[in-house]
């Protein structure tokens, strides 16, 4: 009797669409009952209920809320970074330029001032603009795309360096330029309105670029940046060495770069460091700009290495070919173009007679350099590498 009332409740609950639980019934056995409607629905609405079923009644996992995924998607772009980057860019190349022309035209010693001449002042200006205006593009151009983006793209590896190069490049022209004597042999050259402008405008650009990278960042855990960058750049100094490198120029890692960027970060730093810690005339190489503006040259010398290093790790990674590093392989290879050419005419001896030309202009208006000729020609070499391999990227099909 007891069966055929669970039967008759159970065939009942199936035909209505409600569910049904094993009950015991008269204190023997068990028997279906019915679940109110109410108790269904809400059992419906259990997480376990709500989980898609898949074919065959497997199970999936949950899709996350379409709200998440929208947030996740959307970063927004930060238009004004983006201008301010460009803004200071224009700033600090005008800056300088202005420093250059001033301290470069001409010669606080009258009778060298007498004896140089215009051309050799235009060729020394030239020297001074080569590499640092494509250069201070090409890092700016970088800067402003990402900011275009949003923070998440500002927040990689490769921005986050790049705000710091040029923070700390623009630190130190600053300083260059507001103790001039300090940094020129005890030549002070450029009068207060410049003096103040051009620390200003170097001075706007590092704290931006240092504002920019703090906000990309967590601090340490006792809540300092310091550690950080301390840590960050004896890590680089470390991975200074490119990874999987190949002898094999056949080989993917032996042609895509590496090992000729990693060969230029090197060198570029040691060219960073060499004038400021060595008297003349070792001082003046790379710059090749006397005792004037050599060691002030010296930030642009450290954006650079910056930037290779920066190509390094792109060229590991397989990304070499992004936009972001086209721009700054275009800006190496357009700066270190220009240098190269500029040295060429002088060792020619279009400034008064050199290795080609009559005339003893190479030896007497550029002696310090002269005096160095292993330093002067291993930086010649840097330059020619650095600018061999920004022209030389790895093709689609090398990949």
């Amino acid at each position: 009797m007891q069966s055929s009332l669970s039967l008759l409740l159970l065939a009942f609950s199936r035909a209505h669409g409600l569910r049904v639980a094993a009950v015991p019934m008269f204190g023997a056995g068990r028997a279906a009952t019915a679940v109110p409607p109410r108790a269904a629905a809400a059992q419906a609405l259990e997480p376990s209920a709500l989980e898609p079923v898949g074919l065959r009644g497997v199970r999936t996992a949950a899709a996350p809320p379409r709200a998440a995924i929208v947030q996740a998607q959307e970063q927004p772009g930060l238009p004004g970074l983006s201008k301010l980057y460009g803004a200071a860019g224009l700033a600090s190349a005008a800056a300088w330029s202005t420093c250059s022309l001033i301290a470069l035209s001409t010669h606080p010693v009258a009778s060298i001032n007498a004896a140089c001449g215009l051309r050799h002042n235009v060729l020394t200006i030239a020297q001074a603009l080569a590499l640092p205006l494509p250069l201070a593009w090409a890092v700016t151009s970088a800067l402003r795309s990402a900011a275009s983006v949003g923070w998440g793209r500002l927040r990689s590896a490769t921005y986050r360096r790049l705000n710091l190069g040029l923070a700390a490049a623009s630190a130190w022209m600053a300083a260059a330029a507001y103790w001039q004597p300090a940094f020129a042999y005890g030549y002070d050259m450029f009068p207060l309105p410049l003096k103040l402008g051009a620390t200003a405008v170097h001075g706007c650009t590092a704290v931006l670029c240092l504002g920019a990278w703090v906000r990309s960042v967590e601090p340490t855990s006792s809540g300092h940046y310091l550690p950080r960058i301390v840590r960050g750049l004896a890590g680089s100094v470390a991975c200074l060495a490119p990874k999987a490198a190949s002898d094999d120029p056949d080989a993917a890692a032996g042609r895509d770069g590496r090992n000729e960027y990693a060969l230029t970060t090197l060198l570029f730093a040691w060219f960073a460091v060499l004038p400021v810690v060595s008297p003349f005339p070792l001082a003046t190489v790379p710059a090749i700009l006397g005792k004037r503006m050599s060691r002030a040259y010296s930030g642009w010398t450290w954006l650079a290495a910056t930037v290779c290093y920066v190509l390094k790790d792109a060229a590991e990674r397989g990304r070499i070919s992004a936009s972001t590093f086209i721009t700054l392989r275009r800006g190496l290879a357009a700066g270190t173009a220009a240098h190269l050419a500029v040295v060429g005419l002088k060792l020619a001896g279009v400034d008064g007679g050199g290795l080609l030309l009559p005339g003893r202009g190479l030896w007497q208006f550029y002696a310090n350099a002269m005096a160095v000729p292993f330093a002067a020609g291993v930086s010649v070499a840097m330059h020619g590498l650095a600018c061999f391999v920004a022209c030389t990227p790895v093709q689609e099909a090398d990949k």
